[in-house]
């Protein structure tokens, strides 16, 4: 992940990392990622930084669906 990234709120760039503004089945929280870090017996740090690995592969493996949501198109279905 990088370092611009790090400095965000987890996922939409309000700075808060503990609120989930009004949309806990929507906006990620620290403790959301606390939450998935303990279940799978990681730290907070180790938890984001495997999300951030995770994507960088998954960019790689879908890079169709990442092209069409940056222009806001819907995704190609994977059939």
């Amino acid at each position: 992940m990088a370092e611009r990234e790090l400095a965000m709120c987890l996922n939409c760039g309000c700075m808060r990392a503990h609120d989930d503004m009004g949309k806990p089945d929507v906006n990620i929280t620290y403790e959301v990622v606390k939450r998935a870090a303990d279940a799978n017996g990681m730290s907070v740090d180790d938890t984001l930084a495997m999300i951030a690995r995770t994507s960088a592969k998954d960019r790689g493996d879908h890079a169709a669906e990442y092209a069409a949501d940056q222009k806001g198109e819907a995704a190609p279905s994977q059939g």
